[in-house]
Order: C-alpha cells, then sequence, then structure tokens
C-alpha cells in the first residue's frame, strides 16, 4: 500500500468521526438543534381522545399526553391543532388502521404527542375544517385544559394520598355526583337508600366503597362519596360513568322530612309516620 493510500484512509475515517460527531451532537443541516436532544421524549404517556373534549386533566412535568382523533384528510377535512407554550410537540403523525391501508379513502387516527414541560394552566383547542375554507362555527372542534405541576407537587384539589396493606399509595379524592335518587322500601319499619350518579375522570379512579361516610345531622344525612387511584398510574383521561346505592340508618326517625346530601346534591324524603316499632 502507498503512503498516498494510506494517507486517503486516514482522511476518509476522519470525515467519518466527524460526521458521526455532529450526528451525536443533534446538529441538522442548518445547524439547528434537534428537538429530540432538547426534549426528553417519553416512551409512554395517557392517551386521551373525543371523550376528553372540554375536560380539565392535571399532570407533572415532563409526563406525555397522547391526543388521538379520528381524521380522514381524503375528504379535505383535517385537524388544526393549536399548541400553547409550556407544552411541547415532540409527535404528530397519522394512523390508518392495518386492516384500512388499502381502501380508497380509508379514514385513521390523527396522534398527537405533546411534552408537559412548563408549570401553568394551558388550553389545548384544534378545529376540524377545509383549510381553504372560511370558520363558520359550525365546524367540529375539541379543547381540553391542561394543568402541569412541579414534579411531586400535590394536587392543587387537594387530594390525599394514602397507602393500604400491600403500600400500594392511592390518591383520595372527591366524587364528582351528576344526581341522586332515594328510595323507600315498601316494608315495615322503612327502610331507605339513596343512588349516587356521576363520572369518574379516568380509567383508574374507583368508588372508594370501603370508607362511604354517612353522617346525621338533624334532619339532614350528609354523605362523603369518595374516590381513590393508584398514585403512580397512567390512566386513560375518558370520563368513566358510575352508580353507587348507599343504605341509610333510619331506624327510629319521628315523622318529618328529611335531606340527603352526597357531595353537594341534595334531595328529601318524608315519614308521615314514626319509623319505629311498639
Amino acid at each position: 500500500m502507498s503512503k498516498y493510500t494510506g494517507m486517503g484512509i486516514l482522511v476518509l475515517i476522519t470525515i467519518v468521526a466527524v460526521t458521526m460527531a455532529a450526528f451525536s451532537m443533534g446538529c441538522t443541516e442548518n445547524g439547528e438543534i434537534d428537538l429530540a436532544d432538547e426534549v426528553e421524549i417519553v416512551e409512554s404517556g395517557t392517551v386521551f381522545t373525543e371523550d376528553a373534549n372540554a375536560s380539565e386533566v392535571t399532570m407533572e412535568q415532563n409526563d406525555l399526553i397522547v391526543l388521538k382523533l379520528k381524521e380522514n384528510p381524503t375528504t379535505g377535512y383535517s385537524w388544526n391543532l393549536t399548541v400553547p407554550e409550556g407544552l411541547t410537540l415532540v409527535g404528530d403523525d397519522f394512523v390508518i388502521a392495518p386492516e384500512d391501508e388499502d381502501l380508497v379513502g380509508a379514514g385513521g387516527i390523527h396522534e398527537w404527542k405533546l411534552q408537559a414541560e412548563t408549570e401553568g394552566t394551558y388550553e389545548i383547542s384544534a378545529i376540524y375544517k377545509r383549510p381553504w375554507e372560511n370558520t363558520t362555527g359550525e365546524e367540529d372542534t375539541f379543547s381540553m385544559t391542561v394543568t402541569v405541576l412541579a414534579e411531586g407537587e400535590p394536587d392543587p384539589d387537594g387530594d390525599d394520598t394514602i397507602a393500604d396493606e400491600d403500600d400500594t399509595e392511592y390518591i383520595i379524592g372527591d366524587a364528582v355526583v351528576d344526581d341522586i335518587e332515594i328510595f323507600i322500601m315498601e316494608s315495615f319499619p322503612l327502610q331507605v337508600s339513596v343512588n349516587a350518579v356521576g363520572n369518574l375522570p379516568d380509567g383508574c379512579t374507583v368508588i372508594d366503597e370501603d370508607n362511604i361516610e354517612v353522617i346525621r345531622d338533624g334532619n339532614t344525612f350528609n354523605v362523603a362519596l369518595k374516590t381513590k387511584r393508584p398514585a403512580d398510574a397512567m390512566c386513560t383521561q375518558a370520563l368513566v360513568p358510575f352508580e353507587v346505592n348507599i343504605p341509610l340508618d333510619v331506624y327510629g326517625l319521628e315523622a318529618g322530612v328529611y335531606t340527603v346530601d352526597v357531595n353537594g346534591v341534595t334531595d328529601t324524603f318524608e315519614f308521615t309516620v314514626d319509623n319505629v316499632i311498639e
């Protein structure tokens, strides 16, 4: 091998090394920094769909929001997503289900991945329309309010954290009750129960039925309905309806009108006779 051939190989090795170093620093052709080096991209995250429209969610810094909305670009319609500062777009893809890939005009899912970076409250919004058409106000829209907390910061709603016998930590909160209905059994002494319905904020949260608290204050029954969810769980942010029936201790009550209050939702029932066996 001649000395010129050896020098050529040395130059080639140097070029390759410099090129690899440039890529490892995250530089693009125009000298900008690659997004992946500025943002720690989390491989999994909390998934939101159309069901999360108009909802309010709480995240921690560096959590990943995965937003999935149905879309069919072949019709000319597409989602125009507005991402506020404080949330960083780290992924933007349109996905067609494998079984529909060969179908002409098949729709799919538009998927965005957003990194929660800066503490604060932000509004994500999107509108589904043809880009060249004027906005009429009749378009499909999506919005979601996201509160980003510092890592380890307690939820501002005041939820408590407890641990069970297996040392699993749970976040305890107040159930959002939409309506209640009072049932009086056709028996004597009379038996009364209250049925509460509402929605849980995600797929991990459940009603803490073992710790339902009923306190009677005069003619009012105050019912505290709590929820719990694993503290470290990544939950699908879709509302989940619940229904729970709560018996009331009414034996010995005098005739009269009584109020039942379940997490701020009230109704009344009446006894026309004393509820006691003489």
